[in-house]
């Protein structure tokens, strides 16, 4: 029996779960309306930490059952939940139209087509931009398992630093070529995060030789710095390109590491309390991530209100940019707490209505 001060297991040895806490909550920030360099920052990694956090976890696969059970595993984690929610925001458009969320409706037609499109996967409703990255961690996956299935079955001396130069090289040419696929739409954006993913499954392998220490994080965070500073603009994973993308790849790289290592000194040396909530955030991400754009809605009707500012600024494209000099702040809070909020009490009426 566990004794009352002691900290579950779980949560004492799972820091992947701290980091991807972490990164969930840096992704609201950044579509919070933070200061521009802070926003630079965020977007040299945070969506590759998330696809890096799942490699962590990939084991080769072998046989083709296992590869068959990857699959649906995915299928389970990640297109059920884009197609629920999907579904949901899908029927809510109208309501969310009056409600001045959104600024057009949909008519019948427009409906089933977008309908069409969320089964395929080929679009996502307004207020779910960020499931672009369900997507591409679904497809990327299965094709990295598929990958070492046949690596496995027909003994193909390749290592898994060879595999990601080779998906580099694809994301780069597919850049170049400005490829689109039938479905899977723009391919560079899969096989880059093919790379993350096989990035997530190196630094596993390699994590006792990197190192993690008051010195390296200082530099890490030495180098994302001025990455913020002198790289382009915001650029992130989707939107790097043929000149940018070797400079954003290992600047990501170090973004995740620094992420790591951040997370391994929380678990190491934070009290249980502080350990227990970004625990508790980094298991519940879906919801932030489904979530977070209609939340800042009430951050949006919150300015409105104190400002005076016309209505129809309600459904402005992810915050109103206007008087947000601290305001991001307050669109943090209530991105990353409104979404959690809804969360437990969903869990709270499941409970009730089915125990």
């Amino acid at each position: 029996m566990q004794k009352k001060n002691e900290m579950p297991t779980i949560i004492k040895n799972n820091y992947i779960s701290i980091a991807k806490a972490i990164g969930i909550i840096l992704m609201v920030i950044g579509h919070s309306g933070c200061p521009a360099l802070m926003s630079n920052f965020i977007y040299l990694f945070h969506m590759p930490l998330f696809i890096a956090c799942s490699g962590f976890f990939f084991k080769d696969t072998t046989e083709s059952e296992q590869l068959r059970q990857f699959s649906i595993k995915r299928l389970n984690g990640l297109y059920f939940p884009y197609l629920k929610w999907s579904i949901l925001f899908l029927l809510l458009h109208n309501l969310f139209y009056h409600l001045h969320i959104y600024e057009q409706p949909y008519h019948t037609n427009k409906f089933f087509w977008n309908l069409g499109k969320i089964l395929f996967m080929t679009d996502f409703e307004i207020l779910l931009r960020p499931f672009w990255f369900l997507k591409a961690l679904l497809f990327s996956s299965i094709i990295v398992a598929g990958i070492t299935f046949l690596k496995n079955k027909y003994q193909l001396n390749i290592r898994y630093i060879e595999l990601l130069a080779i998906t580099l090289f694809i994301t780069f040419l597919f850049k170049l070529l400005n490829v689109h696929i039938l479905i899977l739409g723009d391919f560079s954006v899969i096989s880059f995060s093919m790379t993350y993913f096989l990035s997530g499954l190196l630094i596993k392998k390699y994590e006792q030789k990197i190192p993690c220490n008051i010195y390296a994080i200082f530099i890490e965070l030495s180098l994302l710095f001025l990455g913020s500073v002198f790289f382009p603009g915001i650029i992130d994973m989707r939107y790097t390109n043929k000149l940018n993308l070797f400079i954003y790849f290992p600047l990501s790289i170090i973004g995740i590491i620094f992420i790591l290592s951040i997370s391994k000194v929380i678990q190491k040396k934070c009290n249980y309390t502080f350990k227990k909530t970004l625990y508790f955030i980094g298991n519940n991400t879906m919801s932030i991530l489904a979530l977070n754009l209609l939340a800042l809605r009430i951050g949006n009707f919150l300015k409105i209100e104190i400002y005076q500012l016309p209505i129809d600024k309600m459904s402005s494209h992810t915050i109103i940019s206007e008087y947000n000099d601290y305001f991001w702040l307050l669109y943090m809070i209530i991105g990353i707490s409104i979404p959690l909020l809804l969360n437990f009490l969903y869990k709270k009426l499941y409970q009730y209505l089915y125990n």
